[in-house]
């Protein structure tokens, strides 16, 4: 019977019943020598099966068990799959004619075997013979094993062979599938726990690389150009070798998958168009890289390469990369929309004149501060400054000009202060430093330097170049049952003392030391 002339296939022979492999009988055309298998093929590929029953497929799954069965037989084997619309190539090993196109083909004469059970063909086009062994649908889609030759007098053992081998094939997807649950629940709860991008890139890197047997891998992430990649973590190498790298959008295997968002499998480095070019960097030919992605949006990569084993990475460990790049890639995002609000919730505690923190912040970071000092045994350092005559700036030179000096004065507040301290406007022209940690004497210190800095220092506006401004500090500092309030009274205190001893000075308040600075 013959078939439509876009299969390439024509029909010639059905045996009647698969069991006892006898044909029917021979059609015109009929390749000569039918195949059998010698009693030491059949011993052999009876211990494939033994094997594959009772110890499953190996890690690459069903390529090493095609090339197996390929090479028992001395020819071309195959084993194909077909979903809703058309039969792929699932594994392919041996020497022989090469396969017909048969990728994304949508064959009726394919589709009929899983009917007949074993159908003998002759590809038109390339004049090759080729046995198809119809197999057990397995979840609803059928599936054939497929080799060069006329092999239907040997279908039964061949049937199955090919049976087993989907079921192994099934039983081990069933326990790759349990692994990848594990993997993905074990990263979910680590990244629970992490903080910052570069902590959740650390453990979401380590975990990939673990969970598909890697034993070198990095993450990169977008950067805010979104047209380049920086590395935020590696695993089996020092992230200091590559963390100042930029990677650009399409150069590289990051960079390509970061252009593409595709996922990419490669099985030998040495067929890359660009091997000659490349370091050797890879102590195997295999390598895999996935996108993270949200959306449309590219928010980086994950490549991971020398498996543990010396094997290629296989399509499942793809497969587990991808959900694992699902879940950093919320990751990712919460830690972005964390670090928006931080940045928000900063701008709206910055004071927009002097850029210094506002009065309400200060408010909740004395607090924290004197709490964390209490848990420890520590002192915190105040000191409320006002800028003396300042209503006389305003009068004299104007409003713009009081906000160059507050504006001016926050700069010198930052420059002489320690990285941790906080500086606040605390209202006015009155300002606010919080010390943590600090003790009466360091204290007095950086409000003496901020003292003597202000009085010498000159507007840079050429309009007032003839101001002078000085500042009054009031210092104090915590015991353990110090409150907020206390110590902000006993800092103001002190302040109002330097103003009526005649301002431009420090005066330390009650619960630091008694004397007065000038």
């Amino acid at each position: 019977m013959d078939y439509p002339l876009d299969s390439g296939f024509t029909e010639l022979l059905s045996p009647s019943d698969p069991r006892d492999g006898m044909p029917r009988g021979e059609a015109p055309g009929h390749p000569a020598g039918l195949r059998v298998l010698a009693p030491e093929e059949s011993r052999r590929l009876q211990e494939i099966t033994a094997r594959i029953t009772e110890a499953g497929l190996p890690a690459d799954g069903l390529a090493t068990a095609i090339a197996l069965i390929a090479d028992v037989v001395g020819t071309k084997v195959a084993l194909l799959g077909k979903d809703a619309r058309a039969w792929t190539v699932l594994a392919e090993a041996g020497a022989g004619p090469a396969l017909p196109a048969l990728q994304g083909a949508s064959l009726e004469t394919l589709d009929r075997v899983g009917d007949a059970k074993t159908i003998m063909l002759e590809h038109w086009r390339s004049g090759e013979g080729w046995t198809l062994l119809g197999l057990t649908r397995r979840a609803g889609a059928p599936s054939m094993l497929m080799l060069a030759g006329d092999w239907t007098r040997s279908a039964p053992p061949l049937l199955q062979l090919g049976q087993n081998l989907l079921l192994a094939e099934c039983t081990c997807a069933v326990a790759r599938a349990a692994e990848a649950r594990v993997a993905a629940h074990r990263l979910s709860l680590a990244l629970t726990r992490a903080t910052g991008v570069r902590s959740v890139s650390e453990l979401a890197i380590r975990n990939a690389a673990r969970a598909v047997h890697a034993q070198l891998a990095a993450l990169a992430v977008a950067n805010a150009d979104g047209q380049s990649l920086s590395i935020m973590a590696t695993y089996g190498y020092p992230l200091t070798l590559v963390e100042h790298l930029r990677i650009p959008r399409g150069e590289g295997v990051l960079g390509s998958v970061f252009q593409t968002g595709l996922p990419l499998r490669v099985t030998d480095v040495g067929a890359l168009q660009d091997t000659r070019r490349r370091r050797s960097r890879y102590r195997t030919n295999s390598f895999a890289v996935v996108p993270i992605t949200n959306g449309r949006e590219i928010l980086g990569a994950m490549c991971v390469t020398d498996r543990a084993d010396g094997r290629p990475f296989s399509q499942f460990d793809l497969s587990t990369l991808r959900t694992l790049a699902a879940i950093v890639a919320l990751a990712l995002v919460r830690e972005r929309a964390h670090a928006q609000a931080y940045s928000y919730a900063q701008a709206a505690a910055i004071d927009p004149v002097s850029g210094l923190f506002n009065r309400r912040y200060f408010q909740a970071r004395l607090e924290e501060e004197l709490q964390r000092a209490q848990r420890h045994t520590l002192s915190v350092g105040l000191l409320m400054i006002d800028v003396d005559d300042f209503k006389m700036v305003n009068d004299t030179y104007g409003h713009l000009a009081g906000d160059a000096v507050i504006r001016d004065i926050g700069e010198i507040l930052r420059r002489s202060v320690r990285v941790f301290d906080i500086c606040t406007r605390f209202g006015g022209e009155e300002f606010a430093v919080v010390m943590p940690g600090s003790g009466p004497e360091d204290a007095a210190r950086i409000a003496e330097r901020i003292r003597e800095r202000i009085e010498n220092y000159r507007a840079s506006e050429p309009d007032l170049a003839t101001l002078r401004t000085t500042v009054s500090i009031g210092l104090s500092v915590s015991t353990p049952a110090t409150s907020a309030r206390d110590l902000i009274s006993s800092a103001d205190h002190a302040l109002y003392q330097a103003k009526r001893a005649g301002k431009n000075q420090v005066c330390v308040g009650e619960s630091g030391r008694n004397d007065q600075t000038s």
